[in-house]
């Protein structure tokens, strides 16, 4: 059955639309060209909500599901959207999106233009073919969609457009790092690359292998590569090696050890080989670290 589209009038509802020209005026300020968001808002219990765009919209639209049920359609298919979803829908593509009859959804949203844009989506692997990330129920990310949309309600001076755009940075960056966590290649794949982590941690001074590290998460070594750099960014052997120069960090910081001392201690005989591996990480080498001045 046909509805009529309703795009908003939900009681309850805020929404704060910047002025084009406002929005022209941020995107020559050096701070607001890489993310700036346009529109934001919040619908509560949006019965009978219903947007169609069939040209779709210059910004990307953000919109995290609070409680009841949602869908979308991109790209020729439909994605439903539940409680702790976020529903990412790309610049510019024709796409529809509503409220379930039954359980409408209460969301938070948010248009989102910028340079950024693109590397933003990159990152959290959104694409027409898979809009919809189980984020699961985050009241950070709540707070932070309220915090942007509590600001521009009180208006959009260049010092609340600035704030603005660093909460949406910051929201951004949780949204980032809530999706790694929760990757869902497999339904415990987060905790076991997270023991994966631990195990390294308890054994800094050891010689490991992938293929040890692999075994011990129960995976293909080919398997576990892939969601161990889906998770940090790094492969295996380079995170461990990363791990072991931090530490290598704090005790330079920290202790009176030499730097043959820290080497032994992080399982390294020989004290040029750690040298070049720290050097390589932390772009200095271990004695011009330990003269420099921190904090």
């Amino acid at each position: 059955m046909n509805r009529p589209q309703k795009g908003e009038g939900f009681p309850g509802q805020r929404i704060v639309v910047l002025p084009r020209e406002v929005l022209a005026r941020a995107g020559k300020h050096p701070l607001l060209r890489g993310l700036l968001p346009t529109d934001v808002g919040y619908f509560p219990k949006a019965a009978r909500h219903l947007r169609a765009r069939p040209a779709g919209v210059e910004p990307a639209i953000f919109i995290y599901c609070l409680r009841g049920r949602g869908w979308c359609d991109l790209g020729g298919n439909r994605h439903l959207v539940q409680a702790g979803d976020l529903l990412v829908i790309p610049p510019k593509l024709p796409h529809a999106y509503g409220a379930d009859d039954k359980q409408p959804w209460t969301i938070h949203w948010a248009h989102v233009t910028g340079g950024n844009v693109a590397s933003v989506l990159s990152e959290l692997g959104a694409t027409v073919e898979r809009p919809v990330l189980p984020l699961g129920e985050n009241p950070q990310l709540l707070a932070l969609f309220e915090e942007m949309l509590e600001l521009l309600e009180h208006g959009y001076t260049p010092a609340r457009l600035l704030y603005a755009a660093q909460t949406l940075a910051h929201l951004v960056g949780v949204i980032i790092w809530q999706w790694r966590e929760n990757f869902r290649g497999m339904p415990d794949a987060p905790q076991k690359i997270a023991r994966s982590i631990a195990y390294m941690k308890q054994h800094l001074d050891k010689t490991l292998n992938v293929a040890a590290l692999a075994a011990l998460a129960n995976l293909s070594r080919s398997h576990y590569t892939a969601l161990f750099r889906q998770q940090t960014g790094y492969s295996p052997m380079d995170y461990f090696i990363r791990l072991r120069m931090h530490q290598a960090c704090q005790w330079l910081d920290t202790t009176p050890c030499s730097v043959k001392e820290v080497a032994a201690r992080l399982g390294y005989a020989d004290q040029f080989y750690f040298s070049r591996a720290f050097r390589k990480v932390n772009r200095i080498a271990p004695t011009a670290y330990r003269l420099q001045h921190k904090g």
